[in-house]
């Protein structure tokens, strides 16, 4: 199953939400952390299948080759679930996975993102690393389990607050009985990573349409695989409106609409544009010349993944990138609308970069003049000349077949 998040509508229905408001109702919804509970393995459908030792096989998973240079398939929508080892509280969040062997995973996980920092500490210590990815669940939970959090927060947790009710978790199949998995997920697959062992990882069709470099990276040995009966494979299309939309790309608009609250109390709403995950389009009603470059320098710095920040008059439709394309070209003069900010954190996968992890952001002001200065009227057709009109008296439905 693909393009599962690629609609923003599909994906408020699955939360309870509205267009406009579905990203930020998820960050609120986490904030009510729900704690998970542990059930029985006969009572998790996720075990309702087990594979374990020769009868492991990645290569029977339905996982897809995604773009034309990817090495093989790969888990594109596989949550990369450990535990830290000083607290035992969770991380489970959204790492790619090459499906290399029949028994191994080459995965792709940052310095600094939270799942390397913990498998940081076994290596230190020369243990295993403990982990596992779990594949399928309720849109609920893919998005509480990826909402951004500080470390050391339970994701499971957030994924409960998100949907509503705890999380069930199991005993995992072949890493122990207190390392717990989703018991309601689709698959898990649990493995063991060597500390101090690296492979090379990728190409792969990333984020910002390109493809991300071969890497060397750690890599998991497949321990154990558990799934449902008849269980179905979910991935999302990266680099396109599955990633972008919804699992990528809503998750952000609370992060960079907080921040702004803060400095501009009269932001109204923030969209992550559809076409690309390093813009944000923002709508303020702007009362005050120095809002605009406040509520840019905040968003650029909300969030390193943002790239290029927009902010636009309360009149723009944020959410239809043909009136954020309008309000750039009519409202902007970038030689005083503009601001450039060298040398701050970049996407790891964006390939302008000449530095890794070193980038250019940017923000532009598409606002109108603050009251009382005027600026041009935007056109507009009467309502009551819109209401006259019925397209029935003018195109019958012969003509209209």
């Amino acid at each position: 199953m693909i393009n599962l998040f690629a609609s923003r509508k599909r994906c408020a229905f699955a939360v309870g939400s509205t267009f406009e408001k579905v990203g930020i109702d998820i960050w609120n919804k986490g904030e009510n952390k729900i704690p998970p509970v542990s059930i029985e393995s006969r009572q998790a459908p996720v075990k309702q299948v087990v594979y374990k030792d020769s009868e492991i096989d990645l290569r029977k998973l339905p996982a897809l080759v995604h773009h034309e240079w990817d090495p093989g398939p790969y888990l594109s929508l596989g949550y990369l679930t450990t535990y830290d080892p000083d607290t035992g509280i969770d991380n489970s969040s959204i790492h790619r996975g090459w499906l290399s062997a029949k028994d191994e995973i080459r995965f792709f996980a940052p310095p600094g993102q939270h799942a390397s920092m913990i498998l940081d500490k076994y290596e230190r210590e020369g243990k295993m690393g403990k982990v596992a990815f779990w594949v399928g669940h309720h849109p609920a939970a893919c998005f509480g389990s990826q909402r951004p959090m500080a470390f050391q927060t339970s994701h499971f947790a957030t994924a409960g607050g998100v949907l509503g009710e705890p999380l069930r978790l199991v005993p995992s199949e072949s890493l122990g009985k207190d390392f717990l998995v989703p018991a309601d997920a689709e698959f898990v697959i649990e493995g063991l990573v060597p500390p101090g062992e690296r492979k090379p990882e990728g190409p792969f069709g990333e984020a910002y349409g390109h493809y991300g470099a071969q890497r060397l990276g750690r890599y998991m040995r497949v321990t154990a695989i558990t799934c449902r009966k008849n269980a179905h494979w979910l991935s999302i299309l990266v680099g396109h409106r599955d990633f972008n939309v919804g699992i990528g790309g809503i998750q952000g608009e609370a992060v960079v609409y907080n921040a702004m609250k803060r400095e501009v109390p009269t932001v109204i709403a923030v969209c992550r544009a559809p076409s690309f995950p390093g813009h944000v389009y923002i709508k303020i009603k702007k009362t005050h010349e120095n809002q605009p470059r406040m509520a840019l320098l905040a968003a650029l710095s909300a969030w390193g993944s943002i790239k290029h920040a927009f902010v636009f008059d309360e009149d723009v439709d944020i959410f239809d990138e043909s009136e954020v394309l309008w309000a750039i070209g009519s409202r902007t003069q970038w030689d005083k609308d503009l601001i450039v900010i060298p040398n701050c954190g970049a996407s790891p996968v964006d390939p302008s970069t000449e530095v890794d992890g070193l980038g250019t952001k940017a923000g532009l002001d598409c606002t109108k003049p603050a009251p009382p200065k005027t600026f041009e009227q935007k056109i507009s057709i009467p309502e009551s000349v819109m209401q006259r009109i019925k397209i029935g008296d003018f195109i019958t439905k012969r003509g209209a077949e």
